[in-house]
């Protein structure tokens, strides 16, 4: 799980902050609060899992808020240990390589039935309440985020953040296709 958080903090500080992209979910939001307010990434990320996390306590299983509480406190702390600097400087190849690492992070949590916490919490608890599927209501939870490119950053941004959610789509299913096909016993 420490690999995956850590590709995530990669992507975020390497690839993303430095092209001032906010692509959906809590590091999203956190970004658009460093270009808008100049509130450290780390420091939203971690104010938004505390938040989600109190949520999880009242509106989900124990067992869902236990599973949350290792991804909600290390991602910030690797994002805070994680040096922020442009790898590659053409905005475009960044959000794509970016985009990349940042799909095959979360695979990994997926395939280990875990998460990062932030904005995947509200889709959980939807779902458990009113039967929404999960993805619909992340979906819209990161288009929100996407749209707020537009205000705070671009509307080059806000394209390149819907593009980064596709590959990153993209990425996650490949790796659940092959974890289906060579890792399944």
């Amino acid at each position: 799980m420490i690999i995956s958080l850590e590709l995530i903090a990669i992507s975020i500080n390497l690839f993303f902050e430095p092209s001032k992209v906010a692509a959906g979910g809590a590091t999203g939001i956190a970004i658009l609060l460093f270009e808008g307010f100049s509130i450290p990434t780390s420091l939203s990320v971690f104010s938004i899992n505390i938040v989600m996390l109190v949520f999880s306590f009242f509106f989900l299983e124990k067992m869902t808020t236990v599973k949350l509480v290792f991804g909600s406190f290390l991602l910030p702390l690797l994002l805070l240990v994680t040096p922020v600097f442009d790898v590659i400087k053409p905005i475009f190849p960044s959000v794509v390589v970016g985009s990349v690492i940042f799909g095959v992070g979360l695979a990994i949590l997926y395939t280990l039935n875990m998460s990062s916490g932030g904005t995947t919490v509200p889709p959980i608890i939807i779902h458990r309440h009113f039967g929404v599927d999960r993805y619909i209501t992340l979906f819209i939870v990161d288009a929100l985020v996407c749209i707020g490119n537009i205000f705070v950053t671009s509307w080059l941004n806000f394209g390149l953040a819907v593009m980064s959610v596709a590959i990153s789509s993209i990425v996650i299913k490949l790796c659940t296709i092959i974890e289906d096909k060579f890792l399944t016993i």
